[in-house]
């Protein structure tokens, strides 16, 4: 049988684990990989002339680029007259020249050299180039796979054909890499260095991997992320967009040990996926009005997510925290965390939607696991909101008062009092400004003494008894 699992975790020790922030010197250590496709280009390349394509990166929000990957078509504009990829010339810049631009090799005449005038004989090419790949383009061998670029910005594209070196290579993708520039403008140059065959470029595209900004707007793109790279929690302090749903829905990545705290909150009406066993903490959010899924690991909302956002909690996956959402739907095996740090401080999660537990079997039940360092003193009967929601959907027919405890599976650990998971109970609160409660009521285990006195209260009830019959 599938559950939900609804984990209580108590005690100021985890919590602390959980929320600590980062120094300052953190605040711009987070992977942003922006993702931009420059589709239908279909641009016919001069005979010995040369195209310009510009691609613009404002308001990305990354504060400096560690790694660029390029994707790249051309084809021949006449299959009886074919191009030769040994007369093509590519090159990817990176700001203007009054920024002290950067510029990669993509292609330098593949395949020409002092003893072959044509190099190439390639017709079409659909190829992405990376520094990690194991072959240089210059070898290239066939029109589609990943390739190093060419690299050689010092060899002449015009001049005097050499022999390919790889000595000559000073200007790979790594040039490309370093400070953000005020300009972020991308320009592809392609060029046709000989009379002949002429060339079409189709499309093109960058993926670039690079350090968050701490404040204004990360805008990655369709396909884009923004992952922790370190342990502990790490912060984005600017707000994360999503405008793509589906596949080009953002990812937002943690793994095992990592907190990503995005203090900027998130926005847009696109999708956000979270993957990996870590955290990613979300703060005021009232700009995001798409969906937001939780994969994997834990969602701790920190702040207010907009009531036309919904929030997706996937099997084995959690949500908690102490902010405002709009509709949560629960997945079998999914989760939610309540921390409860003393009787007077604890969280609560508010739903302005609905709370959906439609996707569930009837015959599941919610697992409650209430865990507890031993610190906190359960001598006396405690009730606590922990969650609050305008509607609810798979729970019946909710009345103040009512005992829904038989929805839950509940065990208890490390309790002071009241280890008994029968001491613990789930009652429908009053609702209040349109949100009803749920809360959870604590009742502590009868003391030694007290069994001592109901013990003997019996005995002499029984005893009274037996002299009655007699």
């Amino acid at each position: 049988m599938k559950k939900v699992n609804i984990k209580f975790t108590l005690g100021m020790v985890h919590l602390l684990a959980v929320v600590t922030f980062v120094s300052l010197a953190s605040a711009n250590a987070q992977e942003v990989t922006w993702v931009r496709n420059v589709e239908g280009v279909n641009q016919a390349i001069p005979d010995r002339g040369q195209h310009l394509s510009l691609l613009d990166m404002a308001d990305s929000g990354m504060a400096s680029i560690s790694n660029v990957r390029v994707d790249l078509s051309l084809s021949s504009q006449s299959q009886q007259n074919p191009m030769w990829l040994g007369q093509v010339y590519a090159s990817l810049t990176y700001g203007v020249a009054s920024e002290e631009e950067r510029t990669a090799v993509l292609l330098n005449r593949p395949g020409v050299s002092s003893s072959n005038a044509f190099g190439s004989s390639l017709s079409n090419l659909n190829v992405t180039f990376d520094d990690s790949a194991s072959s240089n383009i210059f070898n290239v061998a066939s029109g589609a796979g990943t390739y190093q670029a060419d690299g050689r910005l010092g060899v002449n594209p015009v001049g005097n054909r050499v022999a390919y070196n790889s000595g000559d290579i000073n200007a790979g993708l790594a040039a490309l890499n370093g400070g953000s520039l005020l300009s972020q403008k991308f320009s592809l140059l392609v060029a046709d260095t000989q009379q002949g065959g002429r060339a079409n470029l189709d499309r093109w595209g960058v993926k670039i991997t690079g350090t968050a900004a701490s404040s204004g707007t990360v805008n990655t793109g369709a396909g884009g992320s923004v992952a922790a790279t370190g342990t502990g929690t790490q912060n984005v302090g600017a707000t994360v967009v999503s405008s793509s749903t589906g596949s080009g829905a953002v990812g937002l990545l943690a793994a095992a040990n990592q907190t990503l705290n995005l203090s900027g909150g998130v926005s847009g009406s696109g999708d956000f996926i979270k993957t990996g066993l870590g955290t990613v903490k979300v703060g005021d959010s009232t700009g995001f009005t798409g969906t937001l899924s939780v994969n994997e690991g834990k969602l701790l909302v920190d702040g207010a997510l907009s009531t036309a956002s919904t929030t997706l909690i996937g099997n084995g996956s959690l949500l908690g925290g102490s902010g405002t959402v709009g509709t949560v739907v629960w997945n079998s095996g999914a989760t939610f965390e309540w921390q409860l740090r003393s009787v007077t401080d604890w969280d609560v999660l508010r739903v302005a939607g609905t709370l959906d537990l439609g996707l569930l079997n009837p015959g599941d039940k919610f697992n409650l696991s209430l865990l507890s360092d031993g610190s906190l003193d359960l001598s006396s009967e405690y009730e606590w909101t922990f969650l609050q929601a305008a509607n609810f959907a798979g729970l019946g027919s909710l009345t103040l008062g009512s005992d829904i405890t038989n929805f839950f599976n509940i065990t208890t650990q490390g309790m002071d009092v009241g280890t008994d998971p029968a001491n613990v109970k789930v009652l429908v609160g009053a609702t209040v400004n349109g949100l009803t409660n749920l809360n959870v009521w604590a009742v502590p285990e009868p003391s030694t003494g007290s069994l001592m006195m109901l013990g003997l209260s019996g005995l002499v009830v029984t005893r009274l008894l037996r002299r009655k019959v007699s």
